[in-house]
Order: structure tokens, then sequence, then C-alpha cells
């Protein structure tokens, strides 16, 4: 009987540590890829990230536009 609980436990600690794993791997990826969409507006376009806040903000109705 022992035998079984170690067994399952070790088969979920596996389940969530892959489960882990995927979340910060996606989190990673996520912010990279924002990161990087923010250098090129701002080395390529001029504009930085003040002024895409600012856009963000007009789109949900909280900024200066309203």
């Amino acid at each position: 009987m022992e035998l079984l609980i170690v067994l399952g436990a070790i088969v979920i600690a596996i389940v969530v540590f892959g489960w882990v794993f995927k979340l910060i791997k996606n989190t990673i990826q996520t912010v990279l890829l924002v990161a990087f969409l923010l250098l090129a507006l701002y080395f390529l376009f001029g504009i930085g990230p003040g002024a895409i806040w600012a856009q963000i903000q007009t789109w949900l109705g909280g900024g200066p536009g309203r």
C-alpha cells in the first residue's frame, strides 16, 4: 500500500512539474515577443512605450480621448 502512495505521489509530481515547465516556457516566450515588438517599434518607427500605453488606455476607455 505504501508503494502505491509513493508511486502516485511521484506521478502527480511529474505531471505538476511538466505543467509548471510549460507555463514558464510560454511566459518567457510571450515576454520575449513583446520585448522584441516594443524594440522594433522604437528603433524602426520611433514609437516609444509611452505612446503605445496611451493608445491602449484610449482603446480601453481610460485614456485622454474620453
